[in-house]
This record gives structure tokens, sequence and C-alpha cells, in this order.
């Protein structure tokens, strides 16, 4: 997994090329072999769970730190990876619940160690994203005339080429699953939403829109990041339990802080209305067609609040969300962070929307995560660009 140098736009159109010529990837076939999880932490936790409410048998999962207790949920063993024989890893398939680290290297020494049947999380659970909600795994397919040509308007109108790197990784991992690296381009894991240009940006005095706000960490580190100080934050989370502990979270801020934080369990879209909700998903929960429950929608437009910064991470609903939002847009011209990585709206619709409706913006791009997780198209108005 040789780094590739930081393309410029002619590089990255080349590169493009490569991408819609190769051959699409699709999804691993079933297996009715039980699955090994590797990896015991947070996405390892989350998997196994989605895994059992299918009806989906564990083996057993692996991890080189074995909690203390050697279980992961308190039930599925958790075994060094060096205590299981080849006989096993020859029969059983296994999901790598690794997302902070690059699958490339995981999976060859897996294969070196006699694993024969490796495949990331995500990727086996996109065949039952209709039941759970969960779409973080998704192929593109083929890239079309069409969306060859918009994905290339895309990489032109990049401020900087390490944006057009961050986009190719996109590309390259959702149309053929490679993983490609740049040099000049890495993956940061550690500071989404907060790259040095946005942070560099930012003011004491921000009026804060958090879209999917969850539980409140995002907003808690936007409010450090201005310095402890900001004028007024309007936090929106859908789900009830996520809202819940959004609430909890505003009610241990200090006093002073409660008064400028205003809660509201509703999703933001295109329309003033209801919508189906997929509930009770934790970080997954999103407007989806087969949600059991409904949720009200709403328009940033009709908020009745002015954004100096918006940070929407939607599960795929970014782009209605900013079609409900563009005469807010226009006339506050917010610094943005929008999450692309849910759905193919990523590719190339939703930075091409930014781009056309706010022409006098500087747009980038950054990934914080790997198997195509962890995208993140930044905005920020020409007027506050830091010099």
């Amino acid at each position: 997994m040789s780094p590739r140098p930081l393309p410029d736009t002619a590089a990255a159109l080349a590169l493009l090329d490569a991408i819609s010529a190769g051959t699409p990837a699709t999804a691993p076939p079933a297996t009715a072999q039980p699955l090994v999880l590797y990896g015991a932490g947070k996405l390892g936790g989350m998997a196994a769970q989605i895994l059992l409410s299918l009806g989906l048998p564990i083996a057993y999962a692996l991890d080189r730190n074995p909690p203390p207790d050697g279980l992961l949920l308190k039930h599925i063993p958790v075994h060094h990876p060096d205590t299981i024989t080849l006989a096993k890893r020859r029969i059983h398939p296994i999901a790598v619940c690794v997302v902070t680290s690059a699958f490339t290297p995981i999976h060859d020494q897996l294969r070196a160690d006699g694993w024969q049947h490796i495949h990331p999380v995500y990727d086996l659970l996109d065949a039952h994203a209709r039941s759970t909600g969960l779409n973080n795994g998704w192929f593109a397919g083929p890239l079309d005339r069409n969306d060859r040509d918009n994905a290339a308007r895309v990489l032109a109108g990049w401020h900087d080429n390490a944006s057009r790197a961050a986009h190719l990784q996109c590309l390259a991992w959702r149309t053929v699953r490679e993983e490609w690296v740049f040099s000049g381009a890495p993956v940061g894991v550690e500071n989404r939403y907060f790259i040095p240009e946005l942070v560099a940006a930012l003011r004491e005095d921000e009026h804060i829109l958090d879209g999917g706000a969850w539980h409140g960490e995002t907003l808690e580190a936007i409010i450090a990041h201005c310095g402890g100080s900001f004028a007024a934050a309007l936090a929106i989370e859908p789900d009830p339990s996520n809202s819940a502990r959004l609430a909890t979270w505003r009610d241990t801020r200090p006093a002073t802080e409660q008064s400028r934080i205003t809660l509201r369990t509703s999703a933001l879209g295109d329309i003033d209305g209801h919508q189906a909700f997929g509930a009770a998903m934790n970080m997954a929960s999103r407007l989806r067609a087969n949600g059991h429950s409904t949720v009200a929608v709403e328009r940033i437009d009709s908020l009745g609040f002015a954004p100096s910064l918006i940070k929407l991470h939607l599960e795929g609903h970014e782009l209605p969300a900013l079609h409900g939002a563009e005469a807010t847009l226009k006339s506050c011209r917010p610094l943005l962070a929008i999450t692309t990585y849910h759905n193919r709206d990523g590719l190339w619709r939703t930075p091409k929307w930014l781009m056309d409706t706010l022409p006098d913006y500087h747009f980038l791009m950054r990934m914080h995560g790997w198997c195509g997780t962890g995208a993140v198209v930044y905005g920020i108005p020409a007027e506050r660009w830091p010099d």
C-alpha cells in the first residue's frame, strides 16, 4: 500500500478515469459458517449487537488485547488471534471490525496467518441494510458518464490537492474497493470536524447549529475549540433515546451555558412535515422509508436560527437538509462540516451542490476513517478563510 503523490487536477482526473474503467466491487456472498469478529472494541460490540439481532451466529471475537473478562457483550468469547487453530482459520469467515486503521495491512496479515475469508464488517452488514438501517458499507456500482463528468467537476473545484486525494480515496473504495493512500493526505481519525483550516476560522461568538447532535460530544468539542465561549447553539437530534442523552448532557453544562443551548427533537430535511424514521439504532438512527416510527422534519430555513457554523451528520440525509437550508446558507454564510459517506450522494452530488450554490467558498474534503467511513466536506466562506 505505497503512498501516491498528491494529485493536481490533471492527475486527479486521470485517476478518476482509472477508477471508472475498473471492475466495480460487489458485496461478499452469504456464508453458512458462524462469523468471527476481528476487533472487540466499540465497532465490534455494535456489529455483534446487530448480527445477533438478525439471528446470525457469532463463533467468537479476536483481539490482541482481550477485555479483562474475556468476553464481548458479556457472553461472546474473545480470544487472542494466535490461539486459533489453522483448521478454524480456513473455514470461519472473519469480519474486520476496525476503521481507525487501514484495512489492507490487516487483511494481508490475516491472510498470511491462514484466514481465507476476510471482509470489512460494514461490507457484510450491507446485505442487511434494509433491516438494520446501517448504511456504511454501500457499494457504488459502476460510474456512468454522468457520474464521471460530475465527479470530475468536483475534483477540479476543491481548494487543495489534499481534498482531491480524499475524494479519490472515497471513489476508489466505494467503486472498486481499493484502499488508496496519498502522501500529504493522512486519514485524520482524531480530528473529525476540526481540521486546522476550520479551527483557525472559529470565533468566540459562533452561533452553532449541530444537526445530528447525538449525545452532545461534538457540540462540546466545538465549544471547547471556540475557547469555551459561544453566542448560541441549536442541537438537533431526532432519535428519542439519543435526545434524552443529549438533554442530560446539556443539563450537566455550566448554568451560564445551558441557557444558550436549545434542543430540538426533530430531523432536518427539505420539507416541513413528518417522515418515517428508524429509531433505537444509536448513531445509526435515521430517516428511512421502512422506519417503524414517525418523526417531525424541519427545514433549516424554517428554524428561525441564523447559524455561523453548521455541522451535519445525518446518516445520509445531508443533501436534503442542505436543500432545506439554501436561503440560510446564502444569507448567513456559515462555516460548514458535512458528512458525505453514508450513500451515493457523497460521490459528487453533495459537494457539487455546495460548490454550485456557494461559489465564494473554499471547499475542502478530508477522510477521518478507513473503509470508506469518515468523509467530511468542509466549507469556509472566503471572508473567513484563515490568512
